[in-house]
């Protein structure tokens, strides 16, 4: 039961591959403009913002993280020209990937090297159908062809799947015990995320089947004993993956570091912005929602759904 609850977790926060039955529409075929036709809005005041506005609050941050639903095609648009934007004014800056694991590095530098094609590459790192059937190409290839094309770095930031499934079933004591070279492709927390990010996690599994409150969620505190900590902790150790692979790029504001993460790790707080904070406390981030329509949730809230959202323009 534990371990049906936990891939049920996995799949609603947008953890892996949903399948788009008829195949996705590619980010240069999306029809729209998203530059002008998309809508960017600051939770903060609740203004609307115009693209050379937001790429003002691009200038003066290190780190640049875009939460993206992983089957949004137009989504991905906006992060195509996003990255375009950054590495044109910003050269040398890197994109970093949750869609690649650490161990998989050599083989993005293949890629960016020449040494293999793009088919290739999806097909040796199981790939092509990440987010969706035919998803690598038609989403995260051309993003990374524009990295590659502007002389910038890839980062496969993410954790192996064996090794977050390790911390979930046997902790982070057995990680610990991993040798130094096996040991280096996961990060984990010392001390769990907190806040409105925890009470997401466990109210997506505290719900009944008509979306009433099973029980109420305590942030302040975890039961040692509650069968869905070990699922918390293996996916902080992707936030806290991430998070590391962040800081190890060196962002800074002339060379900055982009990632591309499902928008989950990064929403109110997220794992991966908590983790940014204890790690590197003197990092300028942006968190950037990328959305297909305002969400039911409170997003100007406290904390706010991010610093800023991008939304398709809504018709009203």
């Amino acid at each position: 039961m534990i371990k049906i609850v936990v891939l049920m977790i996995f799949a609603l926060l947008g953890v892996g591959c949903s399948i788009v039955p008829n195949g996705p529409t590619h980010v240069s075929d999306v029809g729209i403009n998203v530059r002008a036709d998309t809508e960017i809005l600051d939770p903060a005041t609740g203004g609307c913002l115009s693209w050379s506005d937001f790429m003002a609050r691009i200038d003066v941050v290190d780190v640049v993280l875009l939460g993206e639903q992983h089957d949004h095609a137009i989504g991905h648009a906006v992060q195509l020209a996003i990255v375009e934007d950054v590495m044109d004014k910003y050269p040398g800056s890197v994109l970093a990937l949750e869609m690649l694991e650490r161990d998989e590095q050599f083989r993005v530098d293949d890629y960016m090297e020449g040494f293999i094609d793009s088919k290739t590459f999806a097909s040796i790192t199981q790939s092509k159908d990440w987010g969706g059937r035919g998803g690598w190409t038609a989403w995260y290839q051309p993003i990374i062809d524009v990295v590659k094309d502007r002389g910038g770095r890839v980062v496969a930031a993410n954790a192996p799947r064996r090794y977050v499934r390790l911390a979930r079933l046997e902790g982070y004591e057995r990680i610990n015990e991993l040798p130094k070279e096996r040991r280096a492709f996961i990060d984990y927390p010392k001390e769990l995320s907190t806040g409105r990010y925890r009470q997401r996690f466990w109210e997506l599994a505290a719900h009944d089947e008509n979306g009433e409150e099973k029980v109420e969620i305590d942030v302040t505190t975890i039961d040692p004993d509650d069968p869905l900590l070990p699922a918390f902790k293996s996916m902080q150790s992707w936030d806290a993956t991430m998070a590391q692979s962040i800081i190890n790029a060196n962002p800074s504001m002339q060379q900055k570091v982009v990632l591309l993460v499902g928008q989950f790790h990064v929403e109110y707080d997220g794992g991966i912005v908590q983790e940014l904070r204890k790690r590197m406390p003197g990092a300028r981030v942006l968190v950037v929602s990328i959305q297909r329509e305002i969400p039911d949730e409170d997003w100007a809230g406290e904390p706010t759904i991010g610093d800023l959202m991008i939304v398709e323009k809504r018709n009203d």
